[in-house]
């Protein structure tokens, strides 16, 4: 389920280029780093990649960022199980000699993929705690939704579209990423916190198991539009719909037209029921949670 992560290590030993600053590339750690240089010429910092992460080494300050399963797995389409997870962590800390376990976790972003199409999924959401969601586009094609707040960002997006876009590859499923990225602060505050503060607590499975939970709660509490079947309906049927789902219009009919309301109102409702699509979001919600466990006990 980890995807995006940043990491802060203060490092005890560097490299001898680094110490001395200098202004030509070198190989530490089986990376090549190269220097970057402010507006004065001068050496702030060096960056390296390490398979799809991103290294920068300012100071004794080591930051790694991106994501951890495609450095595991050089993709995030498919799931990303417990013991994968503790696999690519420990990989990670061993190409560095064994001192990342206590690096600070900055950022961390958890996910799962669902099988499904986007008229069922992230094209349904239309409000995260009063966040209205924005879109994700290629160009004039929206093939996601987000809702982004100061500590967290929740993401629903068509994976096969942006595999195909990005890595010009052909998915056979139609695969729907659902994904939440957050800051230290969402993901360990108040009686939920999880406990993430640095690289080992990705390998401990309580810590794991409640990430997974975390997934499934924030996605419950998203606010999701009805699927509606207009071809179904009456004429007379979409304009109640239209009415009573407008609380402007709702508000002059009760004040000016109290009968009325009270009338048109319970069809309202009744319709209401009718059209409840239940079952669909259900479905959804438990593909989710399969796949959270499939990522939990494998």
């Amino acid at each position: 389920m980890y995807d995006t992560i940043k990491i802060v290590k203060y490092l005890d030993k560097l490299p001898v280029e680094a110490l001395t600053r200098v202004r030509d590339t070198f190989i530490w750690k089986n990376c090549l780093w190269k220097p970057r240089f402010n507006n004065f010429n001068e050496v702030v910092c060096y960056t390296a990649d390490l398979k799809n992460l991103k290294l920068r080494l300012r100071g004794d300050e080591l930051t790694i960022t991106n994501s951890l399963q495609k450095f595991y797995m050089g993709n995030n389409y498919e799931p990303f199980t417990y013991l994968q997870a503790v696999e690519a962590v420990n990989t990670l800390n061993t190409c560095f000699g064994n001192v990342l376990l206590d690096a600070e976790v900055k950022r961390l972003a958890i996910g799962t993929v669902i099988y499904d199409v986007p008229e069922n999924t992230f094209q349904k959401w239309q409000e995260y705690k009063t966040i209205q969601p924005q879109f994700m586009c290629n160009g004039t094609k929206v093939y996601g939704v987000h809702f982004k707040a100061t500590n967290y960002k929740i993401k629903g997006y068509d994976k096969t579209y942006q595999v195909k876009q990005e890595a010009r590859i052909d998915i056979t499923k139609n695969v729907i990423r659902f994904e939440i990225e957050a800051n230290s602060r969402f993901i360990n505050q108040g009686k939920d916190s999880v406990g993430i503060y640095k690289l080992s607590d990705l390998t401990d499975f309580s810590k794991f198991q409640k990430l997974g939970n975390q997934l499934l709660s924030v996605y419950g509490k998203i606010k999701k539009r009805k699927h509606i079947a207009f071809e179904s309906l009456t004429p007379e049927q979409i304009k109640l719909m239209a009415t009573y789902g407008s609380p402007f219009w709702v508000n002059g009919l009760k004040k000016y037209h109290k009968h009325t309301h009270k009338k048109e109102r319970q069809a309202y409702l009744k319709l209401l029921i009718k059209l409840n699509d239940s079952e669909n979001e259900n479905n959804i919600y438990e593909k989710l949670k399969t796949q959270v466990n499939f990522c939990l006990n494998n």
